[in-house]
């Protein structure tokens, strides 16, 4: 399995973005690569997955949304046609 190239893949396809980017070891998705998620402070976080570089638009959008969201939760603002389908889980805090 090899994740690492995603991350570098996609880490270029946002640079320059107005949105923050982390690197994390696990998101639950595997054995695949492609998983991705919006997470902040108080909001749960909602994972997509199957995601490629095409999809870093979409994502930087779901990304503002999220942020702009009070609650963060999905039913609370709108996810990317591109991605509504591809929400895999939403983790709230503990």
């Amino acid at each position: 399995m090899d994740s690492g190239s995603f991350g570098a893949a996609l880490d270029g396809a946002l640079v320059g973005a107005d949105v923050r980017v982390g690197h994390v070891p696990c998101l639950g998705g595997c054995p695949n690569a492609g998983n991705v998620a919006v997470d902040g402070p108080g909001k749960p976080r909602v994972r997509f997955s199957r995601i490629g570089v095409d999809d870093a638009e979409d994502l930087l959008d779901a990304a503002r949304r999220y942020d702009a969201s009070p609650s963060g939760a999905p039913d609370d603002w709108e996810v990317p046609a591109g991605l509504a389908a591809r929400v895999t889980a939403v983790s709230p805090k503990r």
